[in-house]
């Protein structure tokens, strides 16, 4: 694929003219949040620093939406969706959503909104030329760089005169087209310092990282104690309930379903995020005397979560559950650290 070199005002440029397409890009704020472009201002000091604080799991999965609708007048759930761009996303996003395809996509079933949605949305991701203190995708055999077959559609990597912008798929050179993108090829100096800082980045995830001796794979999963474990409760003790931490995570896909009446005799079906931590979540009907959950101690819970990302997603799709991206580190108030937790734990 050719590598084009663009001006930071070039590259906004472009993504102001993809018309008729939601464009999506973290904005100049301190964590990175994806909103809409238009409210996004200034992009690319965005995609110099580190991944967003938030993952981008939202754009396929809502935290909450209505999937059905019941009784007199009712109008099937719409399952188009509008043409998306998101912008910003890192190798460790495009990782989760491949994981996510497995979950919705593959099997008996498809997930008709998820599947809309992703077929109507590309992907311009970015190379880390930064990292937050959390990142940890070396040790799950991930890099913090982009490539062709990844999932992404355009990659943009900052340097710090240029913008270098990799078409990684037909997708990806029609949205160039139809941006009116016109920029000179990098030359092979740039390609070089692309390398220099892909290669150094690299070497910084595993310098911060280096206390942690375990190196995670898909085929070569850590080996993790079963949930009844006493190790376990080490971790559970600082757990809080909150759910924080599969709500951040970008490839947690565990839901809840209610119904909720609109007006008389018309109900909704809504999904909503669930959390495997949640003491209601394995909640089962019955009476007295009968066991309302098999997991009512938090420790089985926390195990389940972590065990899901390292044991049973290898064993179910073929690809370990944890990207690497820190996000749950980071959003936990009880400071449970996962990477601490599988290097403690691991025989």
């Amino acid at each position: 694929m050719t590598v084009y070199a663009a001006s930071r005002s070039a590259f906004a440029d472009w993504l102001d003219r993809l018309s008729g397409r939601d464009v999506y890009a973290p904005a100049a704020t301190g964590r990175g949040a994806w909103v809409h472009r238009r409210q996004a201002g200034t992009v690319a000091p965005a995609l110099e620093r580190a991944r967003a604080a938030q993952s981008g799991k939202g754009f396929l999965l809502p935290p909450a939406e209505t999937v059905a609708r019941y009784g007199p007048g009712a109008q099937a759930v719409a399952v188009a969706a509008r043409p998306a761009v998101v912008v910003g996303a890192r190798a460790c996003e495009l990782r989760a959503w491949t994981y996510l395809d497995h979950v919705m996509l593959e099997g008996d079933f498809e997930e008709p909104l998820y599947k809309a949605r992703r077929e109507g949305t590309a992907i311009v991701s970015c190379d880390c030329v930064q990292a937050a203190d959390t990142c940890c995708c070396v040790l799950v055999d991930g890099r913090p760089y982009v490539r062709e077959g990844d999932g992404a559609d355009v990659n943009v990597t900052a340097l710090d005169d240029v913008l270098l912008v990799e078409p990684m798929s037909d997708r990806g050179r029609d949205l160039l087209a139809e941006g009116g993108a016109d920029w000179p090829e990098a030359t092979p100096e740039q390609l070089a310092r692309r390398q220099e800082a892909r290669d150094a980045m690299v070497d910084r995830l595993k310098r911060q990282n280096a206390e942690f001796t375990y190196a995670a794979t898909d085929a070569r999963p850590p080996a993790l104690p079963e949930g009844d474990d006493e190790g376990w409760q080490r971790h559970a003790a600082d757990c809080v309930e909150c759910g924080a931490c599969t709500h951040i995570c970008p490839t947690c896909h565990c839901f809840y379903l209610f119904d909720h009446e609109v007006v008389p005799k018309a109900a909704e079906r809504v999904r909503t995020w669930d959390s495997c931590l949640l003491g209601t979540y394995h909640r089962m009907a019955g009476g007295v005397h009968m066991k309302l959950t098999p997991r009512p101690e938090l420790r089985s819970r926390l195990a389940n979560r972590i065990l899901h990302k390292f044991v049973y997603s290898p064993q179910q799709y073929g690809m370990l559950g944890c990207v690497g991206c820190g996000r749950c580190i980071d959003a936990c108030p009880g400071a449970i650290d996962i990477r601490k937790v599988v290097e403690d734990l691991k025989s």
